[in-house]
């Protein structure tokens, strides 16, 4: 019986894992980026004067703030140290060959076939290119595209703002996996 229950319980972790959608969001009215996945983690790139941006990453019971630029500058400043002399470095075609190259063409497809797989929750767009024709001439263009997940707005403020709203989830991603491993098996064979 106890083996029972505490099977039915990873189950559903793993039910609910493969399930629960994790969320892209660009909202520039508020300054808000993030990556949600529910209940798991949340990381928010939050804009900051002095450090262009920092990192926040929330998992339950645990908080931490990445300065990445600021250990960019440091990375670079030890390189500058270590090495006085510039190094002659190859070009990047020379130093790449067949093999790396048919690997990054199939990531790229695999990539992009996961992108292509996003669900579009809101975009929302308020623009004004500074320019009354221009400005007019979007209207009915952006008119026409409006529809349930896009609100496409022109303003005459001088006021830009852009909103996209993405989601996805582990077993569509899994699903775009296993689709591609078994329709690039021979060329995934030849490296």
């Amino acid at each position: 019986m106890v083996l029972l229950i505490i099977s039915i319980v990873i189950l559903i972790i793993l039910a609910w894992i493969l399930f629960v959608p994790f969320r892209f969001c660009i909202d520039t009215t508020i300054d808000q980026y993030y990556f949600e996945w529910s209940g798991i983690v949340k990381i928010n790139f939050i804009p900051d004067k002095v450090e262009i941006f920092f990192i926040r990453v929330k998992i339950p019971f645990y908080h931490l703030h990445i300065y990445p630029v600021k250990k960019l500058i440091e990375e670079e400043k030890e390189k500058k140290e270590k090495s006085g002399k510039e190094k002659s470095e190859k070009n990047l075609l020379q130093r790449i060959n067949r093999k790396e190259v048919r690997k990054i063409k199939l990531l790229s497809k695999l990539g992009w076939k996961v992108f292509k797989a996003l669900k579009l929750k809101k975009f929302d767009v308020n623009i004004d290119t500074g320019d009354v024709i221009y400005n007019a001439r979007l209207i009915p263009l952006f008119a026409t595209l409006n529809g349930n997940r896009t609100n496409l707005r022109v303003n005459y403020q001088g006021i830009v703002t852009v909103v996209l709203l993405f989601e996805h989830s582990v077993f569509r991603i899994l699903v775009i996996l296993i689709k591609f491993l078994f329709h690039n098996r021979k060329k995934l064979l030849k490296l």
